[in-house]
């Protein structure tokens, strides 16, 4: 199973580059879509300069256009197919990751510790208050709540952004690296950011980060570290207690 979702994950990544979406993110049925109604606007748009050229140029010029718009067409179509076998890895895969948690399920494998899964799935669906809370805590320019994927993955479950005119870093190498040293990062980033990454943990298990970006300018100090983690576990010990 490992090597079939190995060839599945290097199959879509190329498919994705082939098409131009990015392979740093999570691929969606939105993304598809989207991609998707960009190439039909493509052929329209050559579909109308080709009959355009037909109606209104005349000899090299027509042939020209033409010849172009036909070239584009192609090009869409080409995009159209990669996109269209895109769509179907991503369906395999779906049924794939189905057929994973059905086994694990009726194997028994989660029982083990459920507290901690359905204490994942509450900051899952508390993480816009806990965000919110974040904000209250600590001053920045954004302020997220991310989750700690079965791979290693850390999507942004939720994020406040309390600087809207001022476009805030949202990649996640600074979660990667408290996540790799499983401890706190205040760090800067290139355009003199202040960046605090404080981890949430249930014990020794690692289950979520809370990530702040200062204004420009602005640094985290070590007792902006330490108000966090312990809002971080304050949070953990709510959403922990039996209800």
């Amino acid at each position: 199973m490992a090597a079939t979702v190995t060839t599945l994950d290097r199959a879509i990544a190329r498919e994705e580059r082939r098409v131009g979406l990015p392979t740093n993110q999570p691929l969606t049925d939105a993304a598809i879509a989207h991609r998707r109604n960009q190439i039909l606007q493509v052929l329209v748009a050559c579909g109308c300069v080709a009959i355009l050229a037909a109606i209104s140029a005349h000899g090299l010029v027509r042939v020209l256009a033409i010849s172009v718009a036909l070239a584009f067409g192609a090009y869409a179509i080409e995009k159209d197919r990669h996109l269209r076998r895109l769509a179907c890895l991503r369906g395999d895969s779906k049924r794939i990751t189905l057929v994973v948690a059905s086994e694990l399920m009726h194997s028994g494998a989660l029982a083990g510790d459920r507290e901690l899964l359905d204490l994942r799935d509450g900051i899952g669906q508390t993480a816009g208050r806990l965000a919110a809370g974040l904000a209250d805590a600590v001053a920045a320019d954004a302020v997220r709540v991310r989750l700690l994927g079965p791979s290693g993955e850390l999507p942004i479950a939720a994020e406040r952004d309390n600087a809207p005119r001022r476009s805030v870093p949202r990649d996640a190498d600074i979660a990667r690296d408290a996540l790799r040293t499983r401890a706190a990062v205040r760090t800067i980033t290139a355009d003199g950011r202040g960046v605090l990454v404080v981890p949430m943990w249930r014990g020794n298990d690692l289950i979520a980060l809370l990530e702040a970006v200062a204004a420009p300018g602005d640094r985290f100090l070590p007792r902006d570290a330490a108000v966090v983690d312990a809002y971080a576990k304050g949070a953990v010990a709510a959403l922990s207690a039996p209800r």
